[in-house]
C-alpha cells in the first residue's frame, strides 16, 4: 500500500463523512481541481485503499415484520414510566402513550415473526404490563 500524503487523508477523511459528495465539492474541501481530485480517487481505488463504497440502511427499512402492539398497563402502574421503558426496547421505533381503555401503542419493525413474537413476551414480562395484542401491519403507506 502506498504512503498517504496530507491531500490523500484529506480527501479519505471527507469521503468518509460523505462518499456521495460531488467531485467539485471534494476538490474544493481538499484544495485540488476537480480533475486532480479524481485521479487521486481512481489512484486510491486501484491501490486498495479505497476498498469500496456502502449504503447503511436503517434497521426500519429493512424489517420484513412490522406491527403494532396494543398496550393495557394493570390499574396503579404509572403509564409514563412503563412506556419509556417500552419504547427503549429494540426493535420498537414509535411509541404512544393514550388515554381511555388502551394506554399504549408500540410501533414494531422486526426482522421476522420469531423476533416479532419474542418482542411481545418480553413485554408481557414486565411488571405492570396487563395484555398485550398483537396487529401485523399489511401496508403503509407515508
Amino acid at each position: 500500500m502506498q504512503v498517504l500524503d496530507k491531500k490523500d487523508r484529506l480527501l479519505l477523511a471527507a469521503l468518509k463523512k460523505n462518499a456521495r459528495k460531488s467531485l467539485v465539492a471534494l476538490a474544493k474541501d481538499i484544495g485540488l481541481s476537480r480533475s486532480a481530485t479524481h485521479d487521486r480517487i481512481i489512484k486510491l481505488e486501484a491501490n486498495g485503499t479505497i476498498k469500496g463504497y456502502t449504503v447503511l440502511v436503517s434497521a426500519e427499512a429493512q424489517a420484513s415484520t412490522k406491527a403494532v402492539l396494543q398496550i393495557k398497563f394493570k390499574n396503579g402502574y404509572n403509564n409514563i414510566h412503563l412506556q419509556k421503558k417500552i419504547s427503549q426496547m429494540h426493535p420498537v421505533i414509535h411509541s404512544q402513550c393514550l388515554s381511555g381503555e388502551i394506554d399504549m401503542f408500540a410501533h414494531v419493525a422486526c426482522n421476522n415473526t420469531d423476533e416479532l413474537s419474542e418482542l411481545r413476551e418480553l413485554i408481557s414480562s414486565i411488571e405492570g404490563v396487563d395484555t398485550v395484542k398483537t396487529y401485523l401491519v399489511l401496508k403503509s403507506s407515508f
